[in-house]
């Protein structure tokens, strides 16, 4: 008797444990699909010219399904890995949520204004939010925004929470064609989330970086700083440096003897660009006719930088002289006179330049092309069920008379930028 109960407790729980696996196995993500409905509903949203081009072109409403295939696909992987867990994922999807209903609040009622009194009363309100998004939306900027800039980042952070809150109140989020973009918009940011965890997991082993260095020599770092240091002790012997320059550089400078146009502290060339930093502190260190000792690194490559003139520039001097006044115009007044600018240090260069793209560069290119292939695996393993076409609604058009086509993508609200200037 009791052998007989532990067969029938054993069978129970063998099955039990089979429905569990087989209701996990057949779960169905929510960007398992994408539905010919859910892409007219997107369709709609589009001006009626673009409805026009897509109902009347196949293949530009094939290119718009087959854009859902991979970010898809992806979220699912993602998914798997339980990214769509994690805290940085969830405020992602907020800030993308938010910004995707403020638009399309704003698209629909283009006259609202926000006061600026309901601005201030928002951020009164919710500062613990604003410090929560701004540390999270500036935590890769290389320079934090200055006070100033943060400000203006807070009001334009309040004015897009409140559009947002507005949007929602509106419905808006049950609206067809939103709903699929807000899915769309969380796919993407799954997809991001999956290939950053990519990038982390492939990242190069010190046996991988030498195995490479030694297959790629020009790919070695030291090996070019060897060879930019042994062109400086060809200086020291006397050879000329605009024929070293003409001899090795490898950029546009070969043909001018590595000669640089004028450039000032700031690193402002007279002829547009700007120059490396590093570079700029070498130049200004030398005096007329001297070259640096050691080697200059910068992020484009190894420098020896020679200073062939000096020079200070009046930046008064340089003003256009005001056109008279036409006959019989009135006389302008004279304008407050602005803080005169200091005079401006340049400094005339040439250098001697040896590239190190392939070394900065390798490492990143081999991470890529495992990403890549990761990426193409997880996208055959989570396939996305796609339409074979879909329908685009145009007022007066006969899909029976002219051949069909369609989709498009919306506008969206500008972005929240921290290191924009205000």
């Amino acid at each position: 008797m009791k052998a007989l109960t532990k067969f029938i407790l054993t069978v129970l729980l063998s099955a039990s444990l089979a429905a569990t696996q087989s209701c996990a196995f057949f779960s169905k993500s929510e960007f398992a699909e994408v539905t010919a409905a859910e892409l007219t509903a997107l369709a709609d949203t589009f001006p009626d010219s673009q409805k026009r081009q897509f109902a009347q072109n196949q293949q530009m409403r094939q290119q718009v399904i087959n854009q859902f295939k991979t970010p898809f696909g992806l979220a699912q992987a993602a998914e798997a890995e339980g990214l769509h867990k994690t805290d940085e994922f969830k405020q992602q999807f907020k800030l993308s949520t938010d910004q995707l209903l403020a638009s399309e609040f704003t698209k629909r009622n283009p006259d609202l204004t926000i006061s600026k009194e309901e601005r201030d009363a928002y951020r009164s309100a919710h500062q613990a939010d604003f410090d929560k998004d701004f540390s999270f939306i500036t935590r890769n900027a290389k320079q934090l925004p200055s006070d100033q800039d943060k400000e203006a980042l807070h009001d334009q952070w309040a004015e897009l929470k409140i559009r947002a809150d507005k949007g929602r109140q509106a419905g808006l989020e049950k609206d067809p064609a939103l709903s699929f973009q807000l899915r769309a918009t969380k796919a993407n940011s799954l997809a991001n989330a999956y290939s950053k965890k990519l990038e982390e997991k492939f990242k190069l082993t010190p046996e991988e970086k030498k195995r490479y260095i030694a297959e790629h020599p020009e790919a070695d770092l030291e090996k070019i700083q060897q060879k930019a240091q042994a062109l400086i002790e060809r200086l020291k012997k006397g050879e000329e440096f605009e024929a070293i320059a003409k001899e090795v550089n490898e950029d546009d400078t070969k043909n001018t003897g590595g000669e640089l146009p004028w450039f000032g502290k700031d690193g402002k060339m007279d002829s547009g660009g700007a120059i490396d930093e590093e570079f700029v502190k070498a130049a200004f260190a030398l005096e007329k006719g001297q070259y640096t000792p050691q080697v200059i690194k910068t992020k484009f490559g190894f420098h020896i930088i020679k200073v062939d003139d000096k020079r200070t520039v009046d930046p008064a001097a340089a003003k256009p002289a005001a056109s008279p006044a036409p006959a019989g115009a009135p006389t302008p007044q004279p304008e407050a006179s602005p803080t005169p600018a200091e005079p401006r240090e340049e400094v005339r260069t040439r250098h001697i330049y040896l590239s190190t793209d392939a070394a900065d560069r390798f490492e990143q290119e081999e991470i890529d092309k495992k990403v890549k292939r990761a990426m193409e695996d997880a996208t055959l393993k989570y396939p996305v069920k796609l339409p074979a076409d879909f329908t685009v609604n145009v007022g007066g058009y006969d899909p029976n008379r002219i051949p069909g086509q369609g989709g498009g993508a919306g506008g969206q609200m500008r972005g929240l930028n921290p290191e924009e200037k205000k």
